[in-house]
C-alpha cells in the first residue's frame, strides 16, 4: 500500500508539472507572437484612438525584453548563464569605452545588442513544438495578409501604416509618395510587382506592418521547413508549402524569394557544415558580393538589390578607422541601406568578431538539426545584411534567436533530434521535461 500511494504520488507531481510547463509555453507563445506582432496593436490604436508616441514603441519593447528574461533565465543551466552574462558584460564594457571616448550614447545600438540574448532565453524556456508554434503563426500572417490584399483600403484605414511611422518613427509624410494610400510607402512603390503584375495589389505586409519585415518572416519560416520537414505529417508540411508561396507572392518580395532559393539549394550543405565554421559564412558572403561588383560593373548607388550590394562593398571600403571601432555613430546611418557596414559602425568591429566567435564556439547545438537551423540562420543574416539593416528589428529577430535558444536547450545525446531521446541520454539538468521529440514534432 505504501508503494502504490508513492507512486500516485509521484504521478500526481509529474502532472502537476506537466501542466505547469504547458502553461508557460503558452505564455511563451503569446510572448513572442505579441513581440512580432506588437507595431500592428499600437498601429491600430494610433489609426482609432489616439496617437502613439516613440516612447510608447520604447515602452512595449522594453516589457518584451523583461518578460523574456523574466520567464527564461529560470531554466538555463549555470553555465549558460554565465556565458549570457558574460555577453552582455562584453557589451556594456564596450559600450562604456565608446562613452568615454565620444561621450555619446545611442539607444537604438544597445537595443540592437540586448535582443539575441533575451530571446535566446526566452527561447530556452520553451518546451513546445516549434514546427507547431510557428505553422500557427504563418498561418495568422497569411491570413492578415489576405486580408490586406482583398480590401486593401480597409486594412490601410484600421491600421494606417503611414500616420504611425510618422508619429512613432519621425518619418517624413512627404516621402510616402501614394497620397491615395495609407499604406507603408514600400506597399505601394512604383511600378510593377515581380508576381502577378498588372494586378495593381500592394505589396502584403501582413501583422508587420510593413513588407520588408513580411520578407524576412518568409526567409526564417522558410528555413524552419527546411530544418525541421521531418518531424511535420504530410498534411502540415503541405500546408506549410501553401503558406510559404502565398506570402512569397503576397509580399512580392524579391529578397525573400531569392534568399529562400538559396537556403533551399545549401540545405545540405548547411546540414554537415561543422557548426564550429559557422564564423566564416559572413566573411565568405562578404567576398562573394565583392567578386559580384567586380563582375556586374555596378559603380554607383542604385535602390535595388544590386545597388545596395554595391552600397555594402563601397561602404566596407570607405569606413574610416573610427567608424571601423564604433567611434562614428553617424557612420552607421550613412549606409543605412547596408546591414553589414550598419553592424560594424554601430556595435564596432570587436564587438562583430566577439560574435562570430561565440556564435560559432559558444553557442553549440547538440543536435542535427540545430547544427542545420544555427548555419542557415548566419547564411540568411549574412546575405540580408548586405541589403538591408532590418534583420535587427525585434520583429524580425526574435524568431531566428528563439529557435536557437529553443535548440540550444536540448538535451545532449541526441543528435537527430526528430528522433525521441536515447534512453541512455543524460537530460537537462533544469528542465528535464523539454526532449527533441517535444520541440520538433
Amino acid at each position: 500500500m505504501a508503494a502504490v500511494h508513492h507512486h500516485a504520488v509521484h504521478q500526481n507531481e509529474a502532472v502537476q508539472t506537466r501542466a505547469g510547463h504547458g502553461l508557460r509555453d503558452v505564455l511563451i507563445e503569446l510572448l513572442l507572437l505579441f513581440a512580432v506582432g506588437y507595431n500592428i496593436l499600437l498601429a491600430f490604436v494610433n489609426a482609432q484612438l489616439f496617437a502613439v508616441s516613440p516612447a510608447m514603441t520604447y515602452a512595449a519593447e522594453l516589457l518584451i525584453y523583461a518578460g523574456c528574461f523574466g520567464i527564461g533565465i529560470w531554466t538555463l543551466e549555470r553555465h549558460k548563464i554565465a556565458a549570457i552574462l558574460a555577453g552582455i558584460g562584453l557589451i556594456v564594457g564596450v559600450l562604456l569605452f565608446r562613452y568615454l571616448i565620444e561621450w555619446k550614447v545611442d539607444a537604438k545600438f544597445i537595443r540592437d545588442a540586448i535582443i539575441p540574448f533575451a530571446f535566446l532565453v526566452l527561447g530556452s524556456a520553451y518546451g513546445g513544438s516549434l514546427p507547431r508554434l510557428f505553422l500557427r503563426m504563418a498561418v495568422i500572417v497569411s491570413l492578415v495578409a489576405a486580408v490586406e490584399l482583398t480590401v486593401p483600403d480597409v486594412y490601410g484605414d484600421v491600421v494606417n501604416p503611414k500616420s504611425y511611422y510618422v508619429n512613432t518613427r519621425g518619418s517624413d509624410e512627404g516621402g510616402f509618395w501614394n497620397e491615395d494610400s495609407n499604406l507603408f510607402v514600400s506597399a505601394t512603390r512604383p511600378g510593377e510587382r515581380n508576381f502577378l503584375a498588372g494586378s495593381n495589389l500592394p505589396r502584403a505586409s501582413s501583422i508587420f506592418v510593413e513588407p520588408v519585415t513580411a520578407g524576412n518572416f518568409i526567409v526564417f519560416f522558410c528555413a524552419l521547413l527546411l530544418v525541421f520537414w521531418r518531424s511535420m505529417g504530410p498534411k502540415r508540411l503541405a500546408l506549410s508549402v501553401v503558406l510559404l508561396l502565398f506570402l512569397i507572392v503576397a509580399t512580392d518580395g524579391r529578397l525573400a524569394a531569392g534568399t529562400s532559393l538559396l537556403l533551399l539549394l545549401g540545405a545540405p550543405f548547411m546540414r554537415k557544415l561543422d557548426q564550429r565554421l559557422s564564423f566564416l559564412i559572413m566573411p565568405l558572403v562578404i567576398l562573394g558580393a565583392a567578386t559580384l561588383v567586380w563582375v556586374t560593373g555596378v559603380s554607383e548607388y542604385q535602390d535595388t538589390t544590386l545597388g545596395r550590394i554595391w552600397l555594402t562593398v563601397h561602404a566596407l571600403r570607405e569606413m574610416s578607422a573610427e567608424a571601423w571601432l564604433g567611434l562614428d555613430f553617424d557612420v552607421a546611418y550613412t549606409y543605412f541601406d547596408s546591414g553589414i557596414a550598419y553592424f560594424i559602425a554601430s556595435q564596432s568591429i570587436m564587438i562583430v568578431g566577439a560574435f562570430l566567435l561565440a556564435y560559432a564556439f559558444g553557442l553549440e547545438m547538440p543536435t542535427e538539426d540545430g547544427q542545420a537551423f544555427k548555419n542557415a540562420f548566419m547564411l540568411a543574416f549574412a546575405v540580408g545584411l548586405l541589403v538591408s539593416n532590418s534583420l535587427f528589428s525585434v520583429k524580425s529577430a526574435a524568431l531566428w534567436w528563439f529557435v536557437l535558444g529553443a535548440m540550444w536547450q536540448l538535451p545532449v545525446g541526441a543528435w537527430f533530434s526528430h528522433l525521441p531521446t536515447p534512453a541512455n541520454a543524460p537530460e537537462r539538468l533544469t528542465d528535464s521535461h523539454q526532449t527533441p521529440a517535444a520541440v520538433t514534432r
